[in-house]
């Protein structure tokens, strides 16, 4: 007999699975995603500590801080540790309005453009000493130059200022005129080149996925220049074509080094948990601009490869660093296993935005066991920010030391893991509107922005409200996420983003309509129809009344219409569950077999 399940059916039937053990949604634990705004306290937190180590003489900020925000060297100042520093000051402003944050921002970037920048052939020196005086004259990497502008990336998108859009736009050629490779057959960014620019070598991970996080992604957001979008889909194509084809052949993660050619260059064979992290999460932001269904697979095989072989599934959080070809954890003379600060955010980040595009509770989990894990035990509650290594019980590491400034550690991990954690809680699994604010200086001409600030499904994303300098502000496109200032007008701009719907709460189903289970109970064939209202990623499973996955009936990309799918089995009698996940929702019918 054929049964119908019509729209108030789903309700019901969506309701009893959520008291289901096996399909219950995942309840977020972290009190850090339940209370976004202790984001928000956090980075405060944070900047009070970093506030601690400027230069109040020369401008920019010390690098090598002590765990108490003493001073370990006040001789020198690096490139990215100030870039990261104005990234962090920059999204503390975002996040609280506070215009003093942007100040300390804009000195570690004036450092960088007075003393930083390489007046002779462009591009920046890696370092300086405290004043600013005799800069590095070496050799320039991909790494250097890509993190160099993410401090000011943020800032123009904060601020939307002149003087640091040429100071971008400078940078950003002298990665493409220098450390492009143009070669059809090798396309990708070097990895190093001389100070000239004019002899570049090798590929690396730095080289290009870097360049997505620090720069390209956010600037396509706010600019929709297409120049940066065909970057960002030939970083695509590099990290599909070299790290993930890469990864069949590793026990753990991929390859991290090549030659000019993409040769794979096995003198290295570190692979680091947060570097295949930070993958997946740049192919989940760019599958949201190109939704192609080649990125999200991508993305999903780079975490899925850190969940089955380089995770702590007990504790929460991704382990450091391993030999790719035996699959040996690097132990670096400790006598424990351990956890790095920014491989953290990785698992963060990555897992609320795989979250977000699948359903698919495991993301969501991560993101919240690995939150907890970084803020009970990375952050220093006596003295501020947070520990660059805790141990796998978040302890200190035996031998190592507890310092929290250098070269590579800065106001950036910890305030950005603020930003997107709230961002991402707020929106997603609270429902609730999230508030940004910018400062967008009165110009002579009028000017239309663009607001997005994060990658989510684009067309859910609207501005919710602005105000200026506290009052209502009405000239904006809330679906576009636009904002329209005339001439001569400017000031402190409260932008509050909400999303239409969201995968952690389902209350309507916008999604699917007449879906049709015949016959059920059933013996050894059960076939489904529905209609499909939209064009969607659309995966159809059988589960057991265990939880268990028993088979996956469909799993990829469909266009609006009628489908017709069966499920010819031979399993045991009892209950079983098919379990639909579309649009970011999840849906979830009992059948029986006889």
């Amino acid at each position: 007999m054929k049964i119908f399940l019509p729209k108030i059916s789903l309700a019901i039937l969506l309701l009893v699975s959520i008291n289901f053990a096996g399909f219950s949604q995942y309840e977020v634990q972290s009190q850090y995603i339940n209370e976004p705004e202790l984001m928000i306290e956090f980075a405060e937190d944070c900047a009070l500590f970093w506030q601690g180590v400027h230069d109040d003489t020369y401008g920019g900020f010390f690098v090598e801080v002590g765990k108490s925000g003493n001073i370990l060297n006040n001789n020198n100042k690096s490139l990215v540790s100030e870039s990261r520093d104005a990234y962090g000051f920059t999204r503390a402003f975002m996040l609280t309005g506070n215009e003093e944050y942007l100040d300390y921002a804009k000195s570690a970037l004036d450092f960088m453009y007075e003393h930083l920048w390489d007046e002779q052939y462009g591009g920046w020196h890696r370092r300086c000493n405290r004043s600013g005086n005799y800069p590095y004259l070496g050799e320039k990497t991909a790494f250097d130059q890509h993190y160099a502008l993410l401090g000011i990336t943020a800032y123009y998108e904060a601020t939307n200022n002149a003087t640091d859009l040429e100071m971008l736009e400078n940078g950003y050629d002298f990665i493409e005129n220098s450390l492009w490779d143009n070669r059809p057959e090798y396309l990708g960014y070097y990895d190093e080149t001389n100070r000239s620019g004019s002899f570049s070598y090798d590929k690396s991970f730095n080289a290009t996925v870097d360049a997505i996080t620090t720069h390209l992604y956010n600037l396509y957001l706010i600019t929709k220049d297409d120049k940066y979008f065909t970057r960002l889909m030939e970083m695509k194509r590099n990290i599909q074509d070299y790290l993930v084809s890469s990864m069949a052949n590793q026990e753990i993660g991929f390859v991290e080094n090549y030659n000019s050619t993409w040769a794979v260059n096995n003198s290295e064979r570190r692979t680091i948990m947060g570097h295949v992290l930070k993958t997946g999460w740049c192919m989940g932001r760019i599958y949201r601009i190109n939704e192609d269904d080649e990125t999200l697979e991508s993305a999903k095989a780079l975490v899925q490869n850190v969940l089955d072989k380089g995770y702590d599934h007990e504790l929460g959080g991704p382990y450091k660093d391993y030999d790719r070809i035996t699959g040996e954890m690097y132990m670096y003379g400790a006598s424990d296993t351990a956890k790095a600060w920014w491989q953290m955010e990785q698992a963060i980040t990555s897992g609320f935005l795989l979250y977000e595009i699948t359903a698919e509770d495991k993301y969501l989990k991560m993101a919240d066991e690995s939150l907890d894990f970084f803020m009970n035990y990375f952050v220093d509650p006596v003295y501020g920010e947070i520990y660059a290594d805790r141990n796998r019980e978040g302890g200190r590491v035996p031998g190592w030391d507890e310092n929290k400034g250098s070269e590579w550690k800065a106001a950036y991990h910890s305030i950005e893991t603020a930003y997107y954690s709230f961002l991402y809680s707020k929106l997603l699994i609270k429902q609730e509107s999230a508030t940004l604010y910018y400062k967008f200086d009165a110009t002579a001409d009028s000017r239309t922005l663009n607001m997005t600030p994060l990658a989510v499904d684009f067309a859910k994303l609207k501005i919710d409200n602005i105000t200026l300098n506290g009052n209502d502000y009405p000239d904006f496109n809330s679906d576009l996420r636009t904002l329209t200032i005339p001439a001569g007008t400017g000031g402190i701009f409260a932008v509050s983003y909400k999303m239409t719907s969201s995968p952690y709460s389902v209350e309507e189903n916008e999604t699917l309509a007449s879906v049709n289970i015949f016959p059920n109970p059933f013996k050894n064939v059960v076939y489904l129809e529905f209609n499909l209202k939209k064009a969607n990623f659309v995966n159809v499973s059988v589960y057991n009344n265990m939880g268990q996955k028993i088979e996956t009936l469909e799993n990829r990309k469909m266009t609006k219409g009628q489908y017709n799918l069966s499920w010819n089995t031979e399993v045991n009698p009892g209950f079983y569950y098919i379990v639909m996940t579309a649009d970011g929702q999840r849906f979830t019918y009992k059948i029986i077999r006889e």
